[in-house]
């Protein structure tokens, strides 16, 4: 390899060499015993579910539905799984049968949303022991039930061209039942607390991103090879 200029050569090692010096201490365990990628994912994952809780205003909705009827059946991918909708769905006041794969629901879709918004402010707020004790499910399985009860229910909705009802299933889904089961565990840390290591992480990532780029400047310019504009001329 022909070097044509050895000081831009000599900074744009340097600066390879900074650079993967970092991206190794990325992947140890140097922050109390894990990585500081694993130790960032937390921290957003925490700053994020401070700020992921609709469950009062889906609260306020799902009023709306309290008299609005459901009878339907719906086909779950095994026996298991829709007996444990069958449990769930019951807590909404429903009544409810599982014969196979299929689980009959006949109640109140007002009701139904409600009680899964209930569960999953148990679930939000780390406590899946006692929703395991209230269903008798484990609080993941209890909150699985109800995702793929509740998704079954609005194509049923869906295939009866009730669309404002589907779309009140959607957004307990979205909002709550999805929300708090894959924020479980996670301890919630509002913006305000961490506005210096918001700050901090955005610059890391800014001038970590530029550094990589300007350590290829430097070694392009290094051996000779440069970036030349090749508009098309005009006569």
């Amino acid at each position: 390899m022909l070097i044509v200029n050895k000081r831009a050569f000599s900074i744009g090692l340097f600066m390879t060499a900074g650079f993967a010096a970092v991206l190794v201490a990325m992947f140890l365990p140097i922050v109390k015993g894990r990585t500081p990628l694993e130790a960032a994912d937390d921290f957003f994952n925490s700053v994020s579910k401070d700020s992921s809780y609709y469950i009062p205003s889906l609260r306020e909705d799902a009023e709306k539905y309290r008299d609005a009827k459901v009878d339907m059946r719906l086909t779950l991918k095994d026996d298991d799984l829709a007996n444990k909708v069958a449990t769930v769905m019951r807590a909404g006041g429903a009544e409810t049968s599982a014969a196979g794969a299929v689980t009959t629901v006949s109640g109140k879709l007002g009701l139904l949303l409600l009680a899964a918004l209930d569960d999953s402010a148990i679930m939000f707020q780390n406590q899946g022991e006692v929703l395991a004790e209230k269903r008798g499910l484990p609080g993941k399985e209890a909150m699985f039930a109800w995702h793929e009860g509740l998704k079954q229910m609005n194509k049923e909705f869906r295939a009866l061209g009730d669309g404002e009802s589907a779309s009140a299933i959607e957004e307990v889904l979205e909002k709550g039942v999805e929300v708090s089961y894959n924020f479980y565990g996670i301890a919630p840390s509002p913006v305000s607390k961490n506005v210096g290591t918001l700050s901090f992480s955005l610059i890391f990532y800014l001038v970590y991103t530029m550094w990589w780029g300007y350590a290829i400047m430097y070694l392009c310019d290094g051996i000779g090879l440069q970036m030349k504009s090749h508009g098309k001329r005009e006569h």
